[in-house]
């Protein structure tokens, strides 16, 4: 099997955790433990080849891209002693990647100029791009987006910033033989995850949702950054629960608490109220407990994999099918039974491995 040439926008503690976990399943090619599919059609973890990336910090820009994820702030459990990788953190475009805030306690702004960022993911010959910046970066967003069209590149979108959602962008690029998924990745577990479960039974069992509260608590540079831009992460996180309830029910809401001590461990609190039998009430607490950038990162090599997986097989429309499985916020939403079978199936119209 030929690799996958994987570009990353932002190497902040998801790159972290993402490199690092592609390095721990090629360095041990029989674990299977935490993988949702070992296989996507032929393509295991360790076909995922790192050839670039970009970001706006002086601590990464022009170190190697295994030797910049420890760099600060990144703060995230450590998998493994990361591969070494050829790619190189090039300078790429500011726009409004980064606010004042993060600036004076998080970012320190490289002085390099800004590369040409479409030829050198043609250089690197960059087969799927991965936008990982800070939540609330339109701008840089699309900018990026063009760039890979430019140099004919697949490009998923891990962020809420509305890119795979809108019908234009993805006529662009499936226009142009590629493919386009998003938008906000899903963790493998998370408090979406769970609170989705939650509610789903709740209103299966007849019961009225009065109150449904998501309280997130971090100490990483993410978490710091939505004190400022939580807006497009609050609704695409509403969103994903607000289909599994109706008009008599409350809206959900959504919190977002800094705690100031660097960690990327994430504790959600999710308390539901509502009224069973008689209008009698009824009340649940739920904690989660994850590493939020590790927990993505075993959602997103998946998401890698389906996209080349795509354009293989010349699939790209049916990309809109993958990501109801994959992001917390597609184009066209399901419950995560319906999308659980529709991302199979779309593996499956693409032809098996047969070790699956």
């Amino acid at each position: 099997m030929k690799k996958i040439n994987v570009a990353i926008i932002g190497v902040g503690s998801f790159t972290k955790a993402l490199v690092e976990g592609v390095s721990f399943y090629t360095k041990n090619p029989e674990e299977k433990t935490g993988l949702i599919n070992p296989f996507i059609g032929n393509y295991r973890v360790q076909d995922i080849n790192f050839v670039a990336a970009f970001d706006v910090d002086e601590r990464k820009v022009g170190k190697k891209l295994h030797e910049a994820i420890s760099a600060k702030p990144n703060v995230t459990r450590t998998i493994t002693e990361p591969l070494e990788y050829s790619a190189i953190v090039h300078r790429g475009p500011t726009l409004d990647s980064i606010h004042d805030a993060m600036r004076e306690n998080f970012i320190h702004e490289s002085s390099a100029p800004v590369v040409d960022v479409a030829k050198i993911l043609t250089e690197t010959k960059a087969d799927v791009v991965l936008n990982l910046i800070p939540t609330g970066g339109e701008q840089i967003t699309y900018a990026y987006a063009e760039a890979a069209l430019k140099a004919h590149c697949s490009f998923i979108n891990c962020i809420p910033t509305p890119l795979a959602s809108i019908p234009e962008w993805n006529k662009k690029f499936t226009d142009s033989g590629l493919v386009l998924l998003g938008d906000d990745i899903k963790s493998q577990f998370g408090a979406t995850m769970l609170n989705r479960v939650l509610l789903s039974t709740l209103k299966m069992r007849g019961i009225k949702i009065t109150k449904s509260n998501q309280e997130n608590r971090g100490g990483n540079a993410d978490h710091f950054n939505l004190l400022q831009c939580s807006a497009s992460k609050e609704k695409s996180k509403r969103g994903a629960l607000s289909s599994y309830l109706d008009q008599n029910d409350a809206k959900p809401t959504v919190q977002f608490i800094y705690t100031g001590e660097p960690s990327g461990h994430k504790r959600t609190t999710i308390s539901i109220e509502g009224e069973i039998f008689g209008c009698t009430p009824i009340a649940i607490t739920a904690v989660i407990e994850d590493e939020i950038s590790i927990n993505g990162a075993g959602v997103t090599i998946d998401a890698i994999r389906i996209a080349q997986l795509l354009v293989d097989h010349g699939k790209q429309q049916e990309s809109w099918k993958a990501c109801p499985f994959l992001m917390k916020a597609p184009i066209k939403p399901m419950n995560d039974t319906e999308a659980f079978e529709m991302f199979q199936m779309v593996i499956k119209s693409c032809g098996n491995c047969s070790s699956l």
